[in-house]
């Protein structure tokens, strides 16, 4: 059985997070995600948009 949650909840995965609750995501399939990914861990690294944002590019 799958059990589909608010993809809300894991919004902390990003830098800016947008609230989406009506697309629901397989709960086991993004914790194990969850549990895979580094501590931390946002999309899109914040020291490689800082990079590709600043002026001097």
């Amino acid at each position: 059985m799958t059990l589909l949650v608010p993809s809300d909840l894991y919004n902390r995965w990003f830098t800016t997070p947008v609230s989406t609750a009506h697309i629901e995501v397989d709960y086991a399939v993004m914790n194990e995600l969850m549990r895979k990914l580094p501590k931390g861990y946002v999309f899109p690294d914040p020291a490689a948009m800082h990079i590709l944002t600043s002026e001097n590019n």
